[in-house]
């Protein structure tokens, strides 16, 4: 191994944001990476060639990391970081079709491997939102000895599991009835079809199309239709299915019959799964009970971030407890995003010091880097737009680029991944009356017809960015339909890269919409490598280069 360098270890790395922050300080050897997406992993490899990548979490026996590491003649993992997915419970998405999210269970994988890697420090990345008293756990049967220990107080938490208008009284006994057998017998046996009705109760609006659309779908099942349940909780549920079974199958049915049992029977059925889910889960709850139209329940939280605190220090790590919230503008990127980090050192390294992030490089919001600054030598460069043809394009050269720009550009003078999604008719009539700073929302209704409900339509969607200030934060550019801040054209792949302050010479692998995806997903490298600095000054180490010497523009760097 490079001499004196720390091992460190990605988990969730996605294609290699937080991987890269951290190499760029020359302090750091990474001997493996965990993501379970196939398209990163290839992205990841691509740029990382030398990292060892790992698939799912679940599966990763963490004794062959650290055999890896006593190969190369270090003893020990150094630092652990990564993001792993938490979405938790909270009242804003509890209208999900699943009350109980699967990623949660990934917050605890990273945890163990925390516990089975024992590095000298962490790093872990999120949404801001688990700031939030109001992002929480269920508390499992499994898991109480552990909350308890750790001193967390579980709180009884009143959760819907549903509006249901049909047969609720009888819903509600049946739910609480001692000797049923359990909840996820009386689902329907295929989560396609339950998935293919659910679409059609939500386009009610477009009805005649989507009848049509799934009539055919949906013809393999009418001939066994009653079977689809291996047990009917009632006699007078059966009938609404087979009822319902019968409209769909006839062509010469009314709408309104069709979405009036479609209803009652799709939202008993999310009831039923959600029930199914608590109690799959092992999860603690009360009885059943409601309230007008809605199915309640009691279950009981504890708060991610307290968990994970408490968790950490058990383990033995002086965390930074008092600031979480770390803003990618503060430390260079063009983009105001706003990320979630949690940090720790091993007691015996750093004693009683207390752990802190980063400060702020650019602290002004008027110095901030924008987005003329990151992207404006490809304003005239034509991307492509088919993913075969993709091939290195060369950039316009800028008489004085700025110190952002230089760092991006990497010393390349051509460009890959400067690719967009193309831009059908509809679409380009949007983009020509748009404005710098507009949306979706600032378009005039005879633009929204394609949308079956414009008013729940995102401001992000159809953003058309500006050349003057930040970008907001960088999700799936194609999804949004982000539009050129100048010209009547998607951002590019490339592009959108930028902002978030990947280099040129990071290339990005797969199909265009997974390029796009990681991008958005991925955590800017240079709010990483700020985040990074920080974590090896605790470690006793001095990167090769100051981050401030590479960003900070020459205005403010003798301030």
């Amino acid at each position: 191994m490079e001499s004196g360098k720390l091992t460190a270890v990605d988990l969730f790395s996605g294609a290699g944001g937080l991987s890269l922050g951290f190499l760029q300080t020359g302090q750091v050897k990474i001997i493996a990476a965990v993501e379970n997406n196939v398209s990163a992993q290839q992205t990841y490899v691509t740029n990382h060639p030398e990292v060892k990548m790992y698939g799912d979490i679940r599966n990763v026996d963490y004794n062959q990391i650290l055999d890896e590491c006593k190969s190369i003649g270090q003893g020990k993992v150094n630092i652990v970081f990564g993001g792993p997915p938490c979405q938790g419970f909270s009242n804003a998405n509890r209208q999900k079709a699943a009350l109980i999210s699967a990623n949660n269970q990934l917050v605890k994988e990273y945890v163990k491997a925390i516990e089975q890697l024992q590095p000298d420090a962490f790093v872990m990345e999120n949404v801001k939102e688990l700031k939030s008293n109001k992002h929480k756990f269920f508390l499992a049967e499994q898991d109480e000895s552990e909350v308890r220990t750790l001193g967390l107080n579980p709180t009884d938490e009143k959760v819907s599991l549903g509006e249901v208008k049909a047969l609720n009284d009888e819903l509600l006994a049946f739910l609480n009835d001692p000797f049923r057998v359990s909840m996820p017998e009386y689902e329907l046996k295929d989560r396609v079809l339950f998935s293919k009705l659910s679409h059609l109760n939500r386009k009610k609006k477009e009805a005649a199309v989507y009848l049509n659309k799934i009539r055919p779908a949906l013809k393999g099942y009418f001939s066994n239709w009653e079977e689809q349940h291996q047990y009917y909780w009632s006699t007078e549920y059966r009938k609404k299915w087979i009822i319902l079974g019968n409209l769909l199958e006839d062509s010469n049915s009314s709408t309104e019959d069709i979405y009036s049992c479609l209803n009652e029977v799709i939202s008993i059925q999310q009831v039923i799964m959600r029930v199914g889910e608590i109690e799959t889960n092992r999860l603690e709850f009360g009885s059943f009970y409601r309230e007008n139209n809605e199915i309640l329940v009691e279950l009981k939280t504890y708060v991610v971030l307290d968990y994970l605190i408490s968790k950490f220090e058990s383990l033995g790590y002086q965390l930074n407890k008092e600031s979480f919230i770390l803003n990618s503008a503060n430390f260079g990127a063009p983009q105001q995003r706003e990320r979630l980090f949690l940090m720790g050192v091993r007691q015996e390294i750093v004693g009683e010091e207390k752990i802190q992030l980063p400060n702020a490089i650019i602290e002004n919001p008027t110095n901030f880097y924008t987005v003329k600054d990151a992207i404006e030598d490809l304003e005239h460069v034509k991307p492509l737009v088919i993913m075969e043809e993709d091939r290195p394009l060369l950039k316009t050269k800028m008489e004085y680029p700025n110190p952002l720009l230089t760092y991006l550009q990497a010393g390349m003078p051509d460009v890959r991944n400067h690719i967009m999604t193309d831009t059908r008719a509809t679409a380009m009539q949007r983009f020509e009356v748009l404005q710098p700073g507009q949306n979706f929302h600032h378009l005039d209704e005879s633009f929204k017809h394609t949308y079956s409900n414009p008013n729940r339509t995102q401001n992000t969607v159809y953003l058309r960015l500006k050349y003057d200030a930040p970008s907001g934060t960088v999700l799936n550019a194609r999804k949004s339909m982000w539009i050129h801040p100048v010209q009547n054209r998607a951002v590019s792949i490339r592009e959108a890269a930028r902002l978030q302050t990947f280099p040129d010479d990071f290339i990005f692998i797969g199909a265009k919409d997974a390029q796009y995806q990681q991008v958005g997903n991925a955590v800017p490298p240079l709010l990483g490598r700020a985040v990074a600095d920080q974590l090896l000054a605790y470690l006793g180490h001095t990167p090769d280069h100051s981050l401030k010497d590479i960003i900070l523009p020459v205005e403010l760097a003798d301030l």
